[in-house]
């Protein structure tokens, strides 16, 4: 992991469009005093209009503090989609998980709800090819012949069962109830994930108030398929980027939303870097870590680029979630 930066900036301290991430101290003193619990959720989708029924899994990370039967006290909900080769449960399982109980364990971040979901539509069935190339069946536009319906997997059958099961905001599965509980509900996704993100931002703005993709930027708006051979395209026109971001803001401009990205290093997603600042000078943009005036945030660490970070960057942006 290398040695982190001993002078660091506050989270959300704006540096010439950059802002270091602070490390989380907690994550070096050991085992927490107070830990959380991890839940199986199984589920099936049938929104790809292929005719197949797929039958998945998510995993739902519940707070020291969670209690079935405290149905007073509600919690805010962060999905998580991780990066590509990886799958939901190397987060939730193993050695991992005491990274999200030190989150909470330091009593600096009001306590959330974190759903691992995954694109792939058999992560397990599918290991050899996804560890080796990501390549494995899924449903985020990187697979021939199986249209980018993602979204609609997430909204459709991911959250409204999630939150209608645990303590949250949610008291109406219908699509009105999710959309008037979107201030309790943020997605991040990291590299693949992250670009997945910015595609929640486009094709699910009314249900979610809360963004975070990390170390990857903008997508073009058709899917990119793999082609042997060649990477895919990371830097997209202008024009088309600024587009697809701000098409779902003009269609719902009384819906108030955070961006909170991040990447890092140099070298990572270097790219994003010049989105961000591309976006921050649109007028439907403002710059800044207050939610209750500011829409969009960029981070950069000096963490090279693997999702076994992700922790860290929670870290920072649950100091900015959910606050207003």
């Amino acid at each position: 992991m290398g040695e982190f930066r001993k002078v660091i900036t506050k989270p959300g301290e704006v540096l010439a469009y950059e802002t270091v991430f602070e490390e989380n101290p907690y994550l070096r003193t050991g085992v927490p005093e107070k830990m959380g619990t991890v839940e199986r959720f199984d589920y099936s989708t049938s929104v790809y209009e292929n005719g197949v029924t797929y039958n998945k899994t998510a995993y739902v990370y519940l707070p020291y503090c969670y209690d079935k039967d405290d149905k007073d006290r509600k919690y805010n909900v962060l999905y998580f989609q991780h990066g590509n080769t990886c799958e939901p449960a190397m987060f939730a399982i193993g050695g991992n998980k005491y990274m999200f109980d030190m989150l909470f364990d330091s009593g600096e971040l009001d306590p959330c709800i974190i759903v691992f979901v995954t694109y792939y539509m058999d992560p397990m069935r599918d290991a050899d090819v996804r560890i080796q190339t990501g390549l494995a069946e899924a449903g985020d536009g990187r697979t021939p012949g199986i249209p980018m319906l993602y979204y609609k997997e997430i909204l459709t059958d991911i959250v409204p069962a999630v939150e209608m099961k645990y303590n949250t905001y949610l008291v109406d599965p219908s699509e009105e109830g999710i959309i008037s509980t979107r201030d309790h509900r943020a997605f991040s996704g990291y590299s693949r994930g992250s670009a997945w993100t910015w595609r929640m931002f486009h094709y699910a703005f009314p249900y979610f108030r809360w963004f975070c993709p990390t170390s990857a930027g903008i997508p073009g708006k058709a899917p990119q398929l793999p082609v042997p051979g060649q990477r895919l395209r990371m830097e997209i026109p202008k024009e088309e980027y600024i587009d697809y971001i701000t098409a779902p803001i003009k269609a719902n401009p009384d819906l108030p939303f955070f961006i909170y990205a991040a990447s890092g290093g140099k070298t990572d997603a270097f790219w994003m870097r010049d989105q961000i600042k591309t976006l921050t000078e649109l007028p439907e943009f403002s710059y800044g870590s207050d939610p209750k005036k500011n829409n969009i945030l960029y981070a950069l660490s000096d963490y090279y680029h693997t999702d076994y970070l992700i922790p860290y960057y929670f870290w920072n942006y649950l100091k900015v979630l959910f606050k207003v």
